[in-house]
């Protein structure tokens, strides 16, 4: 089958896409396939001699993705299997774009996508499916709100740990943990440098939980150890800086429970074909959901992975499993 495979693209997530795509691209050619994998960013006559690009390049990415969809060579595909992480690789748009033109594609559709991808009608509808989640406000990142207005309503509603975020980036992008008041006016300094709102959070102490899904499946539970305390960037993507337990060592009784809401969650969010659940578990075992991700990561470090290797589906095999579900949507 043609498959085409895209990677790399523009948003603050590029380097992990990079990764994701081209150990997908190699997977998919053992396992038979006729494979194009484009970076996202390169005009398509970059095919066969692909030049590094240019920071003006990847700042014009997303305008250059819409020419290289209508590209003959991507045309022709039976398959396109998106590898972009984060901005509109993961927001609806590039899946807005391929069902547009009938192309099938991995992962879920332009709702899900959208959905899962904006942390706040996360929340929202967590809450309203009757999924824990920890207590939450958010504000417009419109610079409008000076921040010590904002400080205020946090310290009103709850006090430090909290998590600062952006309410639509993933991997950890502008995240803070902010253990104390004082460090509450930086943490939204940095989430500010991101577009969108911003999401504030109850930080849960306790253990570090993923649960992945495929097609209507929970997969084992992985427990993430970070060397950090918590799973940031550096500790996600690079090799020995996490030690991972699957499946975690969680009583089956919780384990079950953990599993169905993941499901729940899964389908309240209009998710399909595969996705990662977040979530902590509390020092008394309440476990607290997160956010999905709906286009996990693909890296040699990535959870996904591991957890279909738990329940007995190598990694090739678990594309084709993704393909299939593609297929059939």
């Amino acid at each position: 089958m043609k498959i085409v495979v895209l990677k790399g693209g523009a948003s603050s997530e590029r380097e992990v896409s990079l990764n994701s795509g081209m150990n997908i691209a190699n997977a998919l050619k053992e396992n038979g396939h006729d494979v194009l994998c484009l970076d996202t960013v390169l005009p398509i006559e970059q095919i066969k001699s692909p030049m590094k690009p240019t920071p003006k390049m990847i700042r014009n990415g997303d305008r250059n993705l819409v020419t290289l969809l209508t590209a003959p060579e991507v045309q022709s595909a039976k398959f396109v299997f998106n590898a972009l992480h984060g901005g509109t690789g993961e927001n609806g748009a590039v899946q807005a774009i391929l069902e547009t033109m009938g192309l099938k594609f991995n992962g879920s559709g332009v709702e899900g996508c959208a959905i899962a991808m904006d942390k706040i009608v996360s929340k929202v509808l967590f809450e309203k499916h009757g999924i824990p989640t920890p207590e939450w406000l958010s504000f417009q990142n419109d610079g409008k709100r000076p921040n010590a207005e904002i400080i205020e309503a946090i310290l009103t509603k709850f006090q430090p740990p909290l998590v600062v975020k952006p309410a639509h980036e993933g991997s950890t992008v502008g995240l803070t943990i902010v253990r104390d008041v004082q460090s509450l006016g930086n943490a939204l300094k940095i989430a500010r440098k991101y577009n969108g709102s911003i999401l504030v959070e109850k930080f849960i102490e306790g253990r570090e939980l993923t649960v992945a899904v495929l097609g209507d499946k929970a997969l084992p539970i992985v427990e993430i150890c970070p060397k950090h305390g918590i799973y940031d960037y550096e500790c996600k993507y690079t090799s020995g800086m996490s030690e991972y337990r699957t499946p975690a060592e969680i009583e089956p009784m919780l384990t079950r429970l953990i599993q169905d809401w993941t499901v729940v969650a899964f389908k309240a969010l209009s998710c399909s074909g595969y996705g990662r659940m977040d979530l902590r578990l509390s020092l008394d075992h309440k476990p607290y959901f997160l956010e999905m991700n709906s286009l996990p990561g693909m890296t040699s470090l990535s959870l996904v992975p591991k957890a279909a290797k738990a329940d007995g589906i190598s990694f090739n095999e678990l594309l084709e499993k993704i393909i299939k579900l593609g297929l059939s949507r």
